[in-house]
């Protein structure tokens, strides 16, 4: 049995029950008898002030009726004037049901209501409405009284929000028969306060009502944070400098701002950054034939790897030793500014949920020779009298997982895996009867399969020699598989191109093969911070598309086709960057891009290499940082600096890297202030945010931007649309935007959202909007939602902040706002 109220909560009619429960008190009675005991106390303000509005009067899930069938229940109405709904739900020992639902009222012939915002923040100026209703049939005279008070509900604060005598007390109404008057009350918020609560009481001959509100104030003073970022190659010397905090002793600036952090950090040692993010495969317990493979192909890179690199066994031995799947990094940051546990990533920041007991340690040389053995002879099972891997093991064969499953062995070739044979021979011979049966006769007649096609041929030119099956396929077909994917090179993915070019360079075709491998370079972004990358593809899901995976691939083409080193570089850059940014699983590819940049660093003499580097910040002593190829301390070497040993004294900031291989620098400048900035401030990461007014005056709906010279009316619909910027691709990502205190969310669902190919979750909280973004890949995004002008007055609205999560030396803002609202 519960009573709620109706203008908050829809229930849907329930059939009539069969008998009614009779109540010994009723809604309509408990409202009768407030009504009354208000009549009784006239002008008794204390004994009239209205302060419990529950939205729900009472619940009673366990109630017993007695031997007449009778239940009686007691309970106190909460003070809100409104429609309440009944509902009440019977149920008997042999499960019988009866339900009944009643409406009823409570209702006072004097009414005062205050009418305020969420929340108001330091500094903003409000225009308060208090509605006064008569829903009697006579008039009623008499005085309005508003009292501001502080937190203890005691002490006047009216003269710290600048209010007249004149608008709080003794205010005269006099109100005809069912008629309403709204008295407004101006002020501007001080500092300092913390909580307001407002009294407002009517009074009359012989009755009086009143009601008691919270109203929170919010600090004017808001955190904020700077962020640079640099990439140190080889031998290199780059500078940070935050220009704001160089001039922040200059009397024309923000005399309002205090600093609180600076943190200078360095990440070395890349590779064991990399390689720290594999140890675990989940155990699948049914796991089909691509799992199988993959595991294969994990297993058997790392167990390659090891016996080629001792000392990267060494270190693979300190990583194997963590208990959870992923990297954790819940581990407290002097970079971030929003607790993990108010994001919706607080397993993930722990490392994940499965138990080590469903995980493999494939960093354990012994469990992965093990596991190699072992998803080996599951192929061997899985592979049936045609020659051809099913989807699952016992199912019907299918020539793509068997191409991707011969794919994988040429792969494990490459790394130097041992691989049977006799596999590889029966696979061959059955993807050759599908050549014959569907390819060549239909496919590429009609220019169908041309990925497959491609695939097809490149998986071929993988093996060494004939001895592995591959001889099944003539040199007629194979050239003319390649003579067709030539012909429609310019409509292959990246990837596939660089398919098709490794391809052409094995059967000769060098002038062709550089032709279609230039093409995919000369579309990849260079820049000397973020690497060697490509523009995000519309369909970026396809496993061929721009990866970590891909880029290891790109690598290893580059590598054999002798081109661009400094492309190359660039690319071995953007997997160390991707790294920093991002939550990587451990999954095949990241065994492959494993394997790929210890093969690089092998080649470039940078494996096994002590890095150092030197921190002048300021004035202060210069810091130097060695690291030791046998230990791995390179991840998040911080210096930090506290309150007021953050000054323009700190600046520039100086990095000197003295031996080969990639490194990272960042610089966190966090501060307070009450001035909003008039721009945004980013850099990885960049936010800006508009508002727009909603015109519906004409047929279609306008847009027409706002400015702070512009005013909007009580009942405007307003826009929001913000854009998010990010040069390189991001996990676990935080945008906050705050909203202004007389605005309200027209939207009041919190709830997950797909659009521009991006997933993330909008959460909506009294102050402002959530964006959490678990992916974010690189590009620009632009999201909108709306609010409705509520409260007059003109407000401060604060700059909208991107941080990740997982990379929090890296953050950004948008420029402030200022909005005014007229009645």
């Amino acid at each position: 049995m519960a009573a709620t109220k109706q203008e908050k909560t829809k229930l849907e009619s329930a059939k009539q029950a069969p008998a009614e429960m009779p109540l010994s008190s009723s809604i309509a009675e408990q409202s009768q008898e407030k009504d009354s005991e208000a009549k009784a106390s006239t002008n008794n303000e204390a004994d009239n002030v209205r302060s419990n509005f529950s939205e729900t009067a009472f619940f009673f899930p366990n109630l017993v009726n007695d031997a007449d069938g009778n239940v009686t229940i007691k309970f106190q109405v909460p003070d809100s004037v409104t429609s309440w709904t009944l509902w009440l739900q019977g149920l008997t020992k042999d499960l019988m049901t009866a339900s009944s639902t009643k409406q009823s009222q409570t209702v006072k012939d004097l009414l005062i209501r205050p009418y305020l915002p969420r929340f108001l923040r330091e500094g903003d100026k409000a225009d308060l409405r208090f509605v006064l209703n008569n829903s009697s049939d006579k008039q009623i005279d008499g005085s309005i009284t508003i009292d501001l008070l502080e937190n203890d509900q005691k002490t006047d604060a009216s003269m710290r929000f600048k209010v007249s005598k004149t608008q709080l007390k003794a205010v005269p109404f006099s109100l005809a028969a069912k008629k309403s008057f709204t008295h407004q009350v101006k002020l501007q918020t001080p500092a300092g306060l913390g909580n307001l609560v407002i009294k407002a009481v009517a009074t009359a001959k012989n009755q009086s009502d009143g009601e008691l509100r919270k109203l929170p104030i919010l600090p004017g003073r808001f955190h904020l944070a700077q962020s640079k970022f640099v990439t140190l190659k080889n031998k290199d010397s780059r500078v940070l400098e935050f220009k704001d905090l160089s001039l922040s002793r200059d009397s024309n600036k923000d005399q309002s701002l205090i600093n609180e952090r600076m943190v200078v950090q360095v990440d070395a040692q890349l590779f064991y950054s990399v390689l720290s993010a594999l140890p675990y495969l989940i155990n699948y317990p049914y796991e089909c034939i691509e799992q199988t493979l993959n595991r294969f192909i994990s297993t058997g890179i790392m167990t390659s790897l090891f016996s080629k690199y001792p000392s990267v066994e060494k270190m693979a031995k300190d990583f194997s030793s963590r208990k959870t799947q992923f990297e954790s990094f819940a581990a407290p940051d002097p970079n971030r500014q929003m607790s993990l546990e108010e994001t919706p990533w607080v397993n993930e920041s722990k490392g994940g949920k499965e138990s080590t007991d469903d995980l493999i340690n494939i960093l354990d040389s012994r469990i992965a020779k093990r596991q190699l053995a072992d998803s080996l002879t599951k192929l061997e099972k899985g592979q049936t009298s045609l020659g051809g891997f099913p989807w699952f093991s016992g199912g019907p064969p299918s020539p793509y997982i068997t191409l991707y499953v011969v794919y994988g062995f040429s792969k494990a070739l490459e790394f130097g895996v041992d691989v049977p044979k006799p596999i590889i021979q029966k696979a061959w011979s059955y993807l050759h009867k599908h050549y014959i049966s569907e390819i060549s006769s239909t496919c590429m007649a009609r220019n169908f399969c041309l990925e497959f096609i491609t695939f097809l041929n490149y998986v071929l030119s993988n093996y060494p020699d004939t001895s592995w099956g591959s001889d099944v396929f003539s040199d007629a077909d194979r050239k003319k598989m390649l003579d067709f994917s030539f012909k429609h090179w310019k409509e292959h993915s990246p990837y596939l191109k660089g398919y098709l070019s490794l391809t052409l360079k094995r059967a000769n075709r060098l002038p062709e093969a550089k032709l279609v491998w230039d093409s995919v370079m000369d579309s990849a972004k260079y820049n000397a911070d973020e690497g060697t990358h490509w523009a995000r593809e519309d369909r970026s899901w396809l496993w061929y598309n721009d990866t970590i995976e891909t880029h290891a691939f790109a690598l290893r083409t580059l590598m054999e086709l002798g081109s661009d080193n400094t492309k190359r570089d660039g690319l071995v850059q953007w997997l160390f960057l991707n790294k920093k940014l991002n939550h990587w699983q451990s999954t095949r590819a990241t065994s492959e891009v494993v394997y790929s940049l210890a093969h690089y660093l092998s080649k470039t003499n940078q494996i096994d290499q002590k890095e150092s580097v030197t921190i002048k910040i300021g004035k202060e002593k210069p810091v130097e940082l060695e690291f030791s190829p046998d230990k791995y301390t390179g991840k998040k070497n911080q210096i930090v600096f506290e309150g007021d040993k953050v000054g323009p004294d700190l600046m520039p900031i100086r990095i000197n890297k003295t031996t080969p291989g990639f490194m990272f620098a960042s610089a966190n400048w966090q501060f307070s202030t009450e001035k909003l900035p008039k721009d945004a401030v980013g850099d990885l990461l960049s936010v800006t945010r508009k508002y727009f007014l909603r015109d519906k005056s004409h047929k279609e709906v306008l847009l027409k931007p706002i400015t702070e010279s512009e005013q909007i009316k009580v009942g405007d619909e307003i826009e929001v649309h913000i854009s998010l910027r990010s040069k390189s691709p991001v996990e676990y990502v935080h945008l906050r935007d705050p909203r202004g205190a007389g605005f309200e969310p027209v939207d009041m669902n919190s709830s997950h959202k797909w659009n521009l190919g991006l997933y993330w979750y909008e959460e909506i909280r009294d102050s402002g909007t959530n964006f959490f973004f678990e992916n974010l890949p690189a590009g620009e995004y632009n999201f909108k939602y709306r609010l409705r002008a509520a409260t007059a007055g003109e407000f401060k609205v604060s700059p909208a902040t991107v941080q990740p999560m997982y990379a929090p030396e890296l953050s950004a803002y948008s420029a402030g706002n200022r909005l005014v609202i007229t009645n």
